[in-house]
C-alpha cells in the first residue's frame, strides 16, 4: 500500500477531511460550518479512522499561521491562537504541519498545471482568498481578502473585526446579505433556494436590481485585482471557489473594464488571462499534502 498524508481543508463553509497520495485522493470526508464548534472536536475528525500507512497529519486552514499557531482565522474564530501542531502530535503522534488553506491551493494549482510558472491564485467563496506563484514558490502569504476597499465610517463590518475589507464586500457571504435586503427593500418573495443562486437567475432576466449588485461587485472586483496586478504583473488568475464559478461568467469583461481603468497601463489587464483551476475540488488537498512531503522530505 502506498504512504498517504491526511488532509484537513477548512475555511468559511466547513471542512474536509482525506488521504492523499500524489494526485490520488481517497476517503473524502466533508462536514459543514457548525459541526465542529472548537479545536478539540477538530483534532478529534482530523485523526479519525487514520490508516496504517498514514505518514502525518496537515491541516490547511484560512488565517494567518505560525510555528504551527492559527494567530489569527477571518472565519474560524475558535482557532485563534491554538496550537494547533503541538495538540495533534500529542494526540496522534504522528507527524503534523499547519498552512494556510491558500497555500494549498496554490501549490496544488501549480502542480495540476506544471507549466505555469507565474500566476495569481484566488478562492472566491464565502470569502476571499490570494496567493502568488512565481518559479515554484509562494511570493506572498497575506490575507488578500482583507485588503481595505472602503475606508469610510460606514463601510461594511468583516467577519475579521475590521471594516471595508474587500472579503466584506465582495465575499459570498456579504453578498448573499445583499441580495436579501434587496429582496425585502423591493419586496420579492424570497424563494426556496440560496439568494445567490437567486442574484444569478435574475441577473440572466435582466432585473435591475440584480445587476446593479453586480455592477458593484465587478468595479469591486476590478479594483481589488488592479491593486495585485499594480505590484505583481501577473500573467494569469487561476480562481475556484463558488462565487467565482458563477460571477466571472456573467461579469468578467465587466471586471477586467474596471480593473484596466485603475491601471497606469491598461495593457497590464488585457494580457492577463484569467482561468478556472482544473480540480477546484481537490487543488487544495493535492497542494496541503505536497507541502507536507516536501517538509518532512
Amino acid at each position: 500500500m502506498k504512504e498517504s498524508v491526511r488532509v484537513i481543508d477548512g475555511g468559511g463553509n466547513g471542512f474536509r477531511r482525506a488521504d492523499v497520495c500524489g494526485f490520488e485522493v481517497k476517503n473524502l470526508v466533508a462536514i459543514t460550518r457548525g459541526q465542529i464548534i472548537n479545536p478539540q472536536e477538530l483534532i478529534k475528525f482530523a485523526c479519525a479512522d487514520l490508516s496504517k500507512n498514514c505518514i502525518g497529519i496537515v491541516y490547511a486552514v484560512a488565517g494567518e499561521i505560525q510555528n504551527g499557531v492559527v494567530v489569527k482565522s477571518p472565519q474560524i474564530h475558535w482557532l485563534d491562537g491554538f496550537g494547533l501542531f503541538a495538540e495533534t502530535v500529542g494526540v496522534s503522534g504522528k507527524k503534523v504541519m499547519v498552512v494556510n488553506d491558500m497555500d494549498g491551493a496554490i501549490i496544488g494549482m501549480a502542480k495540476l498545471m506544471p507549466t505555469l510558472d507565474y500566476f495569481m491564485a484566488m478562492t472566491w467563496s464565502s470569502g476571499i482568498g490570494v496567493r502568488v506563484f512565481r518559479n515554484g514558490e509562494i511570493l506572498c502569504q497575506g490575507e488578500g481578502g482583507h485588503i481595505p476597499l472602503d475606508p469610510s465610517p460606514s463601510a461594511p463590518l468583516c467577519d475579521c473585526g475590521l471594516q471595508g475589507c474587500a472579503e466584506s464586500i465582495l465575499g459570498g457571504e456579504s453578498i448573499k446579505r445583499r441580495v436579501i435586503a434587496a429582496m425585502e427593500y423591493i419586496g420579492l418573495q424570497f424563494p426556496d433556494k440560496h439568494p445567490c443562486k437567486v442574484l444569478d437567475e435574475c441577473f440572466d432576466k435582466g432585473a435591475g436590481w440584480a445587476w446593479d449588485i453586480y455592477n458593484s461587485v465587478a468595479i469591486g472586483m476590478g479594483t481589488f485585482l488592479a491593486t495585485y496586478q499594480t505590484i505583481f504583473r501577473f500573467p494569469v488568475l487561476v480562481w475556484k471557489g463558488g462565487f467565482a464559478t458563477n460571477a466571472f461568467p456573467r461579469i468578467v469583461e465587466s471586471i477586467r473594464k474596471h480593473m484596466q481603468a485603475r491601471l497606469i497601463n491598461q495593457n497590464w489587464g488585457r494580457k492577463m488571462a484569467f482561468i478556472q483551476s482544473p480540480r477546484p475540488d481537490i487543488d487544495s488537498l493535492i497542494g496541503a499534502a505536497a507541502l507536507f512531503r516536501q517538509m518532512y522530505k
